[in-house]
């Protein structure tokens, strides 16, 4: 190889390696797929809900996908060994609205408790990152100090309920409105079932489409299953869907989640709510 070419080479293998690692200072992806591949992070809490239906409880960030990859996410729903999760934040994850900003979390703490038989998933959510409009070398989701926890408490209720306690009084700062975010795959949720029994495609559901308690239900025809947010009447919240890829400065994101997200005005010491996952839905 010519002296000329070498040199080429060479530069280009470092012009490369220098944008992998101003990329992975903004959106570290390939960190954390490594991780992922080698098996270094500590496995999740899994409790089987039945008719090959389970839920995981990671206390780490995985799953790792999209632009939250970096992200905690709250509860995974498995069937049949996959996780429909995608890109979504999982059922009963924080976000916490203070002075303004949208904080949410990076770092958290998992426990399995058995009670009279009755079994809980406890997760203890750091609020520890601040979401930032993006903008040309701005990291989105910047670390900040902690604001302090909030803490779920996900109670399994036989035989298709799951019990949601949301715990505020960690929290170490005024706040004005939180948002309990109960998400899973938009490839996998592709049908929402209005709280009238009306089945829409999932195209015809806007993006955080603002409605009140009672809500709706999100069908997974493919799998045969379904998930509704049961919160007392008149309850505001989110419905939404998102399924189509992000283009930014960084390259590109999948956006896949399908939800049922309530709001609340702060502050208050709990909240308290459900989620049903039926099985056995029509095709």
């Amino acid at each position: 190889m010519r002296g000329w070419l070498r040199y080429l080479l060479i530069a280009s293998v470092v012009v490369v390696l220098l944008l992998i690692g101003v990329r992975e200072r903004y959106a570290p992806r390939l960190t954390l797929f490594v991780r992922d591949l080698l098996g270094r992070a500590p496995g999740p809490i899994a409790v089987t809900l039945g008719d090959d239906l389970d839920v995981r409880l990671y206390s780490t960030t995985r799953p790792h996908v999209g632009k939250i990859a970096a992200l905690q996410k709250g509860l995974v729903l498995v069937h049949e060994g996959r996780e429909l999760t995608e890109e979504g934040y999982g059922f009963g994850l924080p976000i916490i609205e203070a002075n303004g900003r949208a904080y949410v979390s990076r770092h958290a703490e998992t426990a399995l408790v058995s009670d009279g038989g009755r079994m809980s998933l406890v997760k203890a959510y750091r609020i520890d990152v601040v979401d930032r409009p993006t903008r040309f070398l701005r990291v989105k989701y910047a670390d900040v100090a902690p604001r302090g926890r909030v803490t779920f408490t996900y109670t399994i209720r036989a035989p298709d309920a799951i019990d949601v306690t949301v715990d505020f009084r960690g929290l170490n700062e005024a706040w004005e409105r939180a948002y309990l975010m109960n998400e899973q795959g938009a490839r996998a949720f592709s049908r929402y079932m209005t709280p009238d029994g009306e089945r829409l495609d999932g195209g015809e559901v806007g993006i955080w489409q603002e409605t009140r308690a009672p809500f709706g239900c999100w069908e997974a025809p493919g799998h045969g299953v379904r998930f509704c947010v049961d919160a007392a009447p008149g309850q505001p919240g989110f419905v939404g869907r998102e399924r189509y890829r992000q283009y930014n400065w960084l390259g590109f994101y999948a956006l896949s989640w399908s939800g049922i997200d309530i709001a609340l005005e702060g502050p208050i010491d709990a909240y308290t709510y459900t989620i049903r996952v039926e099985g056995g839905t029509d095709p």
